[in-house]
């Protein structure tokens, strides 16, 4: 019954849509309730490239689609129409909506596209995984080649959004056929950011894992660099590990911003999006974790070979699982958002 009772809820919420990032939701998506053990709410960005065959394939594992998702026009970095509820800056796009629609439990999943940190950057901006790979639906996205808004010619991946690991792990091992991978693990990890992984347990003192440092580059916003980093480094290891933090808390990360002059370029480099707009360019695979620290956390990319996904995920669970009791208490208790107003004291005292 409680799973019923949160799975209303869901849908409640969805209907409310109090920061306008629903497209459309589909209530009857309840019904699965009746005949799966354990459902997980879907919402995908509203988008022609993500294709049905993907929603079929979760489905049969409890996946069940429930919104419809709004996102940033034409795949825009910052979305003009919706604002961060953290924040309330322009939310990071494009992926905005579905990551809105994660982060306050209207969905335990999001599906989204990324071309330049279209799935990573949304997530990270709001405390959530976020996982892309161009190995889902290969084949698939391959006819939506395009070039971003600084002239690099990609293919989108899809990517996946959830405030639980556990989550977006279980639709990669059914998406890319992944197994519980425990061989030794190569790591090479952003060298300012040793104590930080000291003090979660990330250490070469493990056994299974080998892990050393690697200076990166001060970047700036052109992402041919770190795409190069990226190409150079990521054969050396399983897994590369760095840090980014406060996304489009303190700059506004936006090519088309950027581009008009030295001061829009300065504000766009303090927007903290790095390697989660080179990701998919470099064709890599990379999985974002959140830090209790707003709108930062780490990223894990590797090749996008089965293998050392499998990897990446292995070293992923190393991590604790990050929880904010004041977000859950503000953004996603169901009750606050169907007060009674004045009638509430009378109403519920009887």
């Amino acid at each position: 019954m409680n799973e019923i009772i949160r799975h209303a809820q869901q849908t409640f919420l969805a209907m409310k849509n109090p920061y306008h990032s629903v497209e459309r939701v589909y209530p009857q998506a309840i019904h699965t309730v009746e005949n799966k053990e354990k459902v997980y709410y879907v919402g995908i960005k509203n988008v022609v490239q993500i294709p049905i065959e993907l929603i079929r394939k979760l489905k049969v594992h409890g996946y069940e689609l429930h919104t419809i998702d709004r996102c940033s026009i034409n795949g825009r970095a910052i979305d003009m129409q919706l604002r961060n509820p953290i924040t309330g800056n322009p939310m990071t796009g494009s992926s905005s909506g579905t990551a809105i629609n994660v982060f306050l439990g209207i969905n335990d999943l999001g599906i989204g596209t990324d071309g330049g940190g279209s799935v990573l950057a949304p997530a990270m901006s709001l405390q959530c995984y976020g996982f892309i790979s161009p190995k889902l639906e290969q084949e698939h996205m391959k006819k939506y080649k395009r070039d971003s808004t600084d002239g690099l010619c990609f293919t989108p991946s899809l990517g996946f959004i959830s405030r639980d690991l556990s989550v977006i792990k279980k639709a990669a091992e059914i998406c890319l056929n992944l197994k519980e991978n425990n061989a030794p693990v190569q790591i090479l990890y952003q060298k300012t950011i040793k104590e930080k992984l000291k003090q979660l347990g990330q250490t070469a003192e493990k056994a299974d894992i080998k892990a050393d440092s690697l200076v990166f580059p001060d970047f700036d916003n052109r992402r041919d660099p770190m795409i190069d980093f990226l190409r150079k480094n990521l054969p050396k290891c399983d897994v590369l590990i760095g840090y980014e933090k406060k996304i489009d808390v303190n700059g506004m990360g936006d090519s088309i911003f950027g581009h008009f002059d030295e001061e829009t370029q300065a504000m766009q480099l303090k927007s903290g999006k790095f390697f989660v707009r080179a990701v998919n360019m470099a064709g890599a695979t990379a999985l974002c974790i959140p830090d209790t620290a707003l709108a930062s956390g780490y990223v894990l990319i590797c090749e996008s070979k089965t293998e050392k996904i499998e990897k990446l995920f292995q070293i992923a669970e190393k991590f604790p699982m990050v929880r904010d009791e004041l977000a859950d208490r503000y953004f996603r208790n169901a009750d606050v958002y169907f007060s009674y107003g004045a009638l509430e004291e009378g109403l519920l005292g009887e």
